[in-house]
């Protein structure tokens, strides 16, 4: 009977590595599948539910097979072996995404394999008997791994994983089913496919170990390699410029390069070099090592805390008035020698303290592809995070340097003195109002009720009407030049001011205003008190601050749980907030699920809520949502912000119908 070609060169493959020497096989098997092992929570309490991650990575165009494949019937299925301490007990058998089919020539059947990373998942209860301190959780993976023309001999991979076993009452993040719940448990087998957050920005998930069931877009370039990665975090880079967090800088640039332009013997794209290069090096320096010092949410506590706030919107006001003509902002004496010791005029350092300052301005815009590579970081992988940081960080800034050029290039012009200078004062009343977002994030975490929503609108409205009447010539500085005529353009522009500041008025007596402006005000009354305003758009939204709580409700009303990963001081989270959860047909999805809202920057459990989200998820994006059952086992996610709600949609609806099914 004739054999198939492909079917040949498997019988033939292993017979060579049968004959072949033990040390030559080696080293080929290993180099075909990488694996990783690793569980969560660490450490972990009696009565808890832990989850063990085994994660398969194949080599180029190596696959392995499902586990769900029939033994004795083709090829070797992968096969996980436990070997428990006492105390603990499997949950379940083995869960993994949904593999890929195929017909096989070689073994004349249907197969399921996996030719992407795949994380494998077993769930295991620590019983209160258990033993605390260090155990050691053991095992074996028995695999075999294939390409298209040839089979690797099956093997048998031993792993051990440490479990940290601590006293203490069960968390009620992983506090295990009751009784009859694990007894269903351990009789089903739960094959699910993770469905994957929408690429708007980013699918970072991080690494401290593989947590999510769907490798994320940063593992996936990583396997495909250097150029790859690249790409990812060049293209990244772009799309953060997109969120709403990074509108501010535009005018402060602007504005800061046109007085820059102004002076003699200043090269305009020396100084926006420098300014492009201080924003790379600050933002890969000062993500590194707040990283290494507080861990992958380090970045994201920088640009939440209200010091750091404070110290932006005072750097900011002043920057304001000096753009009033009311003086001129001089860089120390000693940083000025420092810089013109080595050739190069102050102007430069100025530059780079204008760097610095959007550094840490626009750090709460990077966290959905940054979150994922400090991750990495924070496991001691310091390469990838390098790489992707400095690849990211010259994308986010390229835009910025070509900002800077414009202006500058427009200063030059003949005859730019007057029109200039009452450019340079409008843009004195822009950074007054983005200096206000600053003490307004400073203000809601130290809860001063100061710089609150009404203030905020009221004092945009009022800079909005001084602007206009600025252009009309009502209001006048001293560096202004008397103003003859008014322009059809200095006009017009002055009239978009009047009705911008009448439209900002209007929202003090609550009319809706638009949502990217909507975005830098603080909450009012009822949304920081938990319930979700449309504007007469929809139902009104209960959220629950206390996880606990909300397993508490859920497994009452049987319901799944959408988890809301915010912070008060999060543009990009208000946004969300008030732009896709306040329309109708959201609000009315988000009404299916038990929803619970945890900050992560203030509040009383706002570090346990941060642990939480990257011991669990493997991220410190903001925002974040997640869909947990009323067991707590993950249903779905989906990581930064979406300007389109019916993509939010698909991801509630398919986290409602994996509830329902039982997650399959």
């Amino acid at each position: 009977m004739f054999w198939p070609i492909h079917k040949l060169g498997c019988y033939a493959t292993a017979l060579a590595l049968l004959l072949a020497p033990k040390v030559a096989a080696q080293p080929r098997q290993i180099q075909t599948v990488l694996w990783d092992f690793s569980l969560e929570p660490t450490p972990a309490r009696r009565g808890e539910m832990i989850t063990v991650h085994l994660s398969a990575s194949p080599r180029g165009q190596w696959y392995i097979y499902s586990h769900t494949l029939v033994k004795g019937k083709g090829p070797h299925p992968t096969d996980f072996r436990f070997d428990l301490p006492a105390g603990l007990q499997l949950l379940g058998t083995i869960e993994a995404p949904t593999p890929k089919k195929k017909f096989d020539k070689g073994f004349e059947m249907e197969v399921e394999y996996y030719r992407e990373p795949v994380v494998f998942r077993q769930r295991i209860l620590i019983g209160d008997d258990a033993t605390t301190g260090q155990l050691q959780i053991k095992g074996t993976v028995h695999f075999q791994s294939c390409d298209d023309t040839r089979c690797m001999l099956p093997k048998d991979l031993p792993f051990g994983i440490a479990l940290t076993v601590e006293n203490g009452p069960a968390r009620g993040a992983y506090r295990a089913p009751a009784s009859s719940a694990i007894a269903r448990a351990t009789t089903e087998t739960a094959t699910s496919e993770q469905p994957t957050s929408p690429p708007l920005v980013g699918e970072g998930k991080g690494a401290p170990g593989p947590i999510s069931p769907t490798p994320s877009a940063v593992e996936k370039a990583i396997q495909s390699g250097l150029l790859a990665f690249l790409l990812l975090a060049i293209v990244q880079g772009f799309l953060a410029l997109t969120t709403p967090c990074v509108y501010p800088m535009i005018p402060i640039t602007v504005s800061f390069f046109l007085k820059q332009g102004e002076r003699e013997g200043r090269r305009p794209v020396l100084l926006a070099t420098s300014y492009a290069a201080s924003i790379i090096v600050t933002f890969t320096s000062v993500g590194l090592l707040l990283t290494l010092v507080y861990g992958p949410a380090g970045t994201t506590r920088l640009a939440t805390s209200p010091i750091a706030n404070l110290v932006l919107a005072l750097f900011f006001i002043a920057f304001a008035l000096s753009l009033f003509g009311l003086y001129e902002i001089q860089v120390p004496a000693a940083i000025q020698n420092s810089f013109s010791s080595k050739g190069r005029s102050g102007g430069y350092s100025g530059t780079v303290f204008m760097g610095v300052a959007f550094t840490l301005a626009s750090l709460a815009c990077t966290a959905p592809f940054i979150g994922a590579l400090l991750g990495l970081a924070a496991t001691g992988k310091w390469f990838w995070p390098l790489v992707g940081m400095l690849a990211f960080s010259f994308a986010f800034s390229l835009p910025f340097f070509l900002l800077a050029l414009f202006p500058q290039f427009l200063a030059r012009m003949p005859k730019s003195g007057g029109w200039l200078n009452s450019v340079k004062v409008v843009m004195g009343f822009l950074v007054l109002a983005v200096s206000l977002k600053f003490l307004a994030n400073a203000d809601v975490v130290w809860n001063w009720q100061v710089f609150t929503r009404p203030v905020i609108l009221a004092s945009w409205t009022m800079l909005a009407a001084f602007a206009g009447f600025y252009l009309l010539g009502i209001i006048r500085l001293p560096h202004d030049t008397p103003l003859e005529h008014v322009g059809i353009r200095r006009m017009l522009l002055s009239m978009a001011f009047l009705v911008l500041g009448l439209y900002l008025g209007a929202g003090l007596f609550g009319h809706k205003i638009s949502g990217t402006l909507d975005a830098f005000l603080p909450a009012d009354v009822d949304e920081a008190s938990g319930t979700a305003l449309g504007a007469g758009r929809g139902p009104s939204l209960l959220w629950i601050e206390d996880f606990g709580q909300a397993l508490g409700e859920a497994k009452a009303a049987n319901k799944p749980i959408l988890i809301d990963f915010t912070g008060v001081t999060c543009t990009n989270c208000k946004w969300m907030e008030r732009n896709i959860f306040a329309r109708r047909e959201v609000a009315q999805s988000l009404s299916r699920f038990v929803l619970a809202r945890l900050h992560t920057d203030t509040g009383p459990n706002w570090r346990e809520n941060e642990k939480m989200q990257f011991e669990r998820f493997g991220t410190v994006t903001l925002p974040f949502y997640a869909i947990v059952s009323p067991e707590g086992r993950e249903l779905g996610r989906f990581d930064g912000l979406t300007r389109d709600p019916a993509r939010f949609m698909v991801f509630l609806d398919a986290g409602i119908s994996k509830f329902e099914t039982g997650g399959n």
